[in-house]
């Protein structure tokens, strides 16, 4: 509609062809244009914000020595182990591997992502299954993963613990062994998880 209009006005110019001021048409469109360019500035301005609160946002983490540790969510780098507690939202992309919940399981809300107010269940791979807590934090292996994408329904991926927690063993992931970004961790008192998307390269 916009097209049209400019369309209109720049015939307009041409006083040969049209009998009508152009600040008739001229001046609407100016104003639409403005009212436009301002909103989407007002709507960068307000991204920006949320973003940079985001990227402010304190998170848990386990260092090489298996302490706790506090950094800032920009901070996290792919291979970090992210420790969660009940209510927090979900600062990257995960791999769970380990919950507060015997069965190794947590739920998860997906609304921010998917529009769904449901809590999905997630579980921790069947490699981990064994492992004591207190081993969580100090985990050494690799995760085999594709390169990140928009589907929120698919992740095919493999993970491999090293000794001494496993022997080098291979274990298929699907999207039910993760924790999405924007998500929050309810009614599951701990998880944690290590950080496969983070728009980070680890160094």
């Amino acid at each position: 509609m916009n097209q049209y209009f400019l369309l209109i006005a720049c015939l307009q110019l041409w006083s040969s062809i049209t009998p009508v001021s152009p600040a008739t048409t001229w001046g609407p469109l100016a104003i639409i244009f403005i009212v436009s360019a301002s909103k989407e500035a007002w709507d960068d301005y307000n991204r920006y914000l949320s973003d940079n609160k985001a990227n402010e946002r304190k998170v848990w983490v386990v260092n090489d020595g298996g302490i706790h540790i506090q950094i800032k969510a920009q901070d996290i780098h792919v291979g970090n182990i992210v420790w969660l507690h009940e209510n927090d939202e979900i600062p990257c992309d995960l791999v769970l591997f380990g919950t507060s919940d015997p069965q190794g399981i947590c739920y998860v809300e997906t609304a921010a992502l998917d529009g769904e107010t449901d809590l999905k269940t997630r579980i921790i791979p069947s490699i981990c299954a064994s492992m004591p807590s207190e081993q969580l934090g100090k985990v050494k292996g690799l995760v085999e993963c594709p390169n990140p994408d928009n589907d929120i329904r698919r992740f095919d991926a493999n993970m491999r613990l090293f000794p001494p927690i496993i022997d080098n063993e291979k274990c298929p992931l699907t999207i039910n062994n993760t924790l999405l970004q924007s998500c929050y961790l309810r009614y599951t008192e701990w998880a944690c998880g290590v950080a496969v998307y983070t728009g980070i390269p680890r160094m």
